[in-house]
């Protein structure tokens, strides 16, 4: 379970580390930031659900929605990596009695990472 969950918090602070270092200006900085908040946000209650699947997968799922509405208010390049990163995160759940769970996470570490570097070069 620790290996998922520290898989889970490094997707974030990648996620976090790229918005940071790519918000640029004009009207989709507030969209980006309004990202970095949500991961922000994310960080912290999935640290603090330390052992509980259920609050780590009621934070995830949290972030999918965010992720979701804000990609409501951008379009081009920026609405693409939102839809996409809230399609990655809602479609996750812990669930260590998978027998498949650590295959399944190291698809969501990549499809996160991508959907990171995504929305990194669209809030450039």
């Amino acid at each position: 379970m620790n290996i998922l969950r520290n898989t889970l918090a490094v997707a974030a602070a990648s996620a976090l580390l790229a918005l940071t270092a790519a918000c640029g200006g004009g009207d989709k900085a507030a969209v980006c930031q309004d990202a970095i908040k949500a991961f922000t946000d994310y960080s912290s209650k999935a640290g603090a659900s330390a052992g509980n699947l259920e609050a780590i997968n009621t934070a995830t799922a949290d972030l999918a929605s965010t992720l979701k509405s804000l990609s409501g208010k951008a379009d081009g390049d920026l609405k693409t990596a939102l839809t996409g990163m809230a399609d990655s995160w809602a479609n996750f759940k812990l669930d260590v009695s998978d027998p498949a769970a650590a295959t399944k996470m190291t698809e969501f570490a990549t499809k996160a990472t991508q959907a990171t570097q995504q929305l990194g070069t669209a809030c450039s």
